[in-house]
């Protein structure tokens, strides 16, 4: 194999490292994304419960208002019954006082209720504060592993860039132009290796004639389907390779 195809094969994969690290710093940004809404939700419904807790708290609170006004009406009709003359304003003092014993029975019942149901809202808020507390510990340690890991991403990208340049410096225009060309129109493998007689990039049989101009080496040679350049893989073996592959139109 030619020096110059292997120093492509090099800088094919240092530009895939790249592009994988690439992959990496949006996966984790995606991450961070995440873990950040994750909390947000949380202290959103910690937010939101507590809201409805203290609205529900002012009409339990107006409700024992109507209890204390309710027992101080009854207080005082019964101040006024011990002044009554006549049998007919006494039964009308009773009927009030009974009417009036009866909403406050009612209201009674309505704020005991309301206080279990205060009191589980309460429980309800201690938990999710504490899933919030979680949460929120959670995204700073996360949000600490990622920074690192994007630096360490960085870092890792800036080495492989400039031994990109160093390498492209040393690859001839002739071998490294088309590279560059195709880099950009091939998926970001603009070269593919042959194996079995086939394109590694497309997975389509290769004909005798492109196979022999491989092993002669004199040029670069690509593929007639997909347009790679292509390399014999160091692993094959095309021994006999007169006849093989795909067969020429005549």
């Amino acid at each position: 194999m030619r020096e110059e195809i292997k120093m492509l094969i090099r800088l094919q994969d240092l530009d895939a490292t790249v592009r994988n690290l690439k992959l990496t710093k949006e996966k984790l940004a995606k991450e961070a994304a995440e873990a950040d809404r994750t909390a947000q939700a949380e202290k959103q419904s910690l937010t939101d419960k507590s809201s409805e807790a203290k609205s529900f708290r002012m009409a339990l609170d107006k409700r024992e208002l109507d209890l204390k006004e309710v027992e101080g009406r009854i207080q005082k009709l019964e101040v006024q019954l011990n002044t009554v003359k006549t049998n007919k304003e006494y039964a009308a003092f009773q009927h009030e006082i009974l009417g009036l014993k009866a909403d406050k029975s009612r209201i009674e019942d309505q704020i005991l209720k309301m206080f279990e149901q205060s009191e589980q809202q309460q429980k309800e808020i201690k938990l999710l504060a504490a899933n919030a507390a979680d949460a929120a510990a959670a995204l700073s340690e996360r949000r600490k592993a990622i920074q690192t890991a994007l630096q360490d991403a960085d870092a890792r990208a800036a080495r492989i860039q400039q031994e990109r340049v160093e390498l492209s410096e040393k690859i001839p225009p002739a071998f490294r132009n088309p590279y560059e060309r195709l880099l950009t129109r091939a998926d970001g493998r603009a070269m593919a290796a042959c194996r079995n007689y086939v394109c590694s990039g497309c997975r389509m049989s290769l004909t005798a004639n492109t196979v022999s101009l491989l092993m002669g080496g004199d040029k670069l040679v690509y593929c007639q389907s997909c347009g790679r350049i292509l390399y014999i893989a160091e692993d094959e073996d095309l021994t006999g390779v007169a006849g093989a592959g795909r067969k020429d139109p005549w």
